[in-house]
């Protein structure tokens, strides 16, 4: 008993010094622990308890159980209850193994020997869990921070780009004065402008605005008695796409008006302004990103500038800017140019492209920023250029399709938002620089002076046509009459050859007067008459 009680104090004493190192232990993973170590010893207790009683009652000095040591490794118990190294671990003494079982009589065992087994072998469970767990949580810990020592993070290239060109731009709207030339080149770059935040900033920099004008905004009334309200309404009806994606009904219905209000003001400043289709989804891009406010003031200031000769009364400037996709192409593909006069298309395709600087084509309203980005800091006809350099990029599609002007015109009307437009953008600077417009200037004149003249003798040839119809009509229609009259009229055969004869002279006489109006407008015959 007392070599018991020392074992036990041991115990105790051992447990009571590492109570300071599991302070900062999880008590769930204790418990856990404990339970699976105490349910293991209860085992080994049972088949101990059991191998005795089926010996009956054998010798003490000859039963000697195994228990675990700190490694988890079984150990032998020597006599004294100390297992192999007993300087290291100390256990309490396992007593008569004959008597651990109270309720078996064959055994002879006393309670209370059974209970002193019992406690020494929970204390011995206790001391075991108390140190395993604690070794393992520490190793858990440092593994946990080995394992986030392993994990760097990694910074994209890209990201840090863009950070640097945002700062970049930043420093340059900072300075003073304003280095525009490197703001026009920022905006040029790659990604342009990067974001909508500093595109606030910038573009009414790019479109040297110093100082806004606030100016009243006009009534409903006033805005629905403009005599372009209804056209631009279903204008701005039909721009669903352009709005941001998932946004709410009633902010879309607030940005729809505004759109409304905005143009009109426009038109209302600026009354000799024509308003043309396309012209709203320049101004909706600018209301996205700007604002009403400061977006009415740019779209303003761009209409009596890139947009001035879009919204004249006739289209005639506007075909002339058109006409400067051939000579590009000419220089540059000589092949695909001649397909494409062939073909017959003409420019009509790239007319959205141009007038609403591809806002109406793109979906994508990354890319719609981003080249409204390059379009501020360019000259006016980079649109042009741009237009060019797609072409050339579908030159595969538009060889592979059929020399025919639908086709051709399906073909280069389709431009997905897909298209490497980063590459685009420096293709088209590259074909500017290589072939500015004041060398492409008489070229353009010679192209638009050759159609002139083609659609001049087709309008010609259209009018001569028109007119032999309407001639070869009237013929059919007195020739109808004579004939419903000589069928119900009966005419003596005698009177036959006069009446004949009197038909005949009236008919001479129409033809030669419809001859003689017909060729007296002709430009040929002008030439020989008589002058006054």
């Amino acid at each position: 008993m007392a070599m018991e009680g020392g074992i036990v104090n041991h115990v105790n004493q051992s447990s009571e010094d590492d109570i300071g190192d599991k302070d900062q232990i999880d008590t769930l993973g204790h418990v856990a622990k404990k339970n699976m170590i105490e349910t293991q010893s209860d085992n080994i207790i049972d088949g101990l308890v059991n191998d005795n009683c089926a010996q009956k009652k054998t010798d003490e000095s000859k039963v000697l159980p195994e228990v675990l040591n700190e490694k988890g490794s079984p150990e032998k118990l020597d006599s004294k209850g100390l297992a192999d190294g007993g300087d290291q671990f100390s256990e309490p003494e396992i007593l008569d193994p004959g008597a651990l079982d109270k309720e078996d009589e064959q055994c002879g065992s006393s309670g209370d020997e059974d209970r002193k087994m019992e406690l020494a072998g929970k204390q011995l469970v206790d001391d075991l869990v108390d140190s395993s767990t604690e070794e393992e949580i520490s190793g858990e810990n440092e593994k946990k921070i080995r394992r986030r020592k392993k994990r760097p993070k990694t910074v994209d290239q890209d990201s840090i780009d863009r950070q640097k060109k945002m700062q970049d731009i930043q420093d340059v709207l900072s300075s003073s004065p304003l280095d525009i030339e490197k703001l026009r080149e920022l905006a040029v770059g790659d990604g342009g402008l990067v974001k909508d935040e500093l595109r606030r900033k910038a573009w009414p920099r790019l479109m040297m605005i110093e100082h806004m004008e606030v100016t009243p905004k006009p009534t409903l009334d006033v805005v629905k008695a403009h005599k372009d309200y209804n056209q631009v309404v279903l204008d701005v009806n039909r721009s669903l796409k352009r709005f941001p994606p998932g946004i709410d009904d009633d902010y879309r219905l607030v940005l729809m008006d505004q759109l409304t209000t905005l143009i009109i003001r426009v038109l209302m400043k600026h009354p000799d302004l024509h308003y043309y289709q396309g012209f709203h989804d320049v101004a909706i891009t600018f209301l996205l990103v700007m604002g009403e406010d400061v977006g009415f003031e740019l779209v303003e200031k761009l209409a009596v500038t890139h947009l001035c000769d879009f919204m004249r009364p006739t289209m005639e400037k506007t075909t002339y800017y058109l006409t400067y996709l051939y000579p590009i192409l000419k220089r540059s593909d000589p092949k695909l140019h001649q397909f494409l006069i062939d073909s017959g298309v003409g420019t009509v395709f790239c007319l959205p492209w141009l007038i609403t600087w591809f806002a109406h084509t793109l979906s994508d309203y990354r890319n719609v920023v981003r080249l409204y980005d390059f379009f501020l800091a360019t000259p006016y006809l980079m649109p042009m250029y741009i237009a060019a350099a797609i072409v050339l990029k579908k030159k595969a599609d538009i060889l592979s399709g059929e020399c025919d002007m639908a086709m051709q015109h399906f073909i280069l009307s389709q431009v997905p938002d897909t298209l490497p437009f980063e590459v685009i953008l420096i293709e088209a600077n590259e074909l500017h620089n290589l072939y500015p417009p004041n060398t492409l200037q008489e070229e353009v004149d010679e192209f638009i002076k050759k159609k002139n003249e083609e659609e001049a003798v087709e309008r010609q040839r259209i009018v001569d046509r028109r007119k032999k119809f309407e001639a070869s009509r009237r013929v059919q229609y007195y020739r109808n009459i004579f004939h419903t009259v000589t069928r119900y009229v009966p005419i003596p055969p005698a009177q036959t050859k006069m009446i004949v004869k009197v038909a005949f002279f009236a008919i001479t006489a129409y033809f030669a007067s419809s001859l003689y109006s017909y060729y007296s407008e002709s430009p040929s015959l002008l030439a020989f008459s008589p002058r006054q």
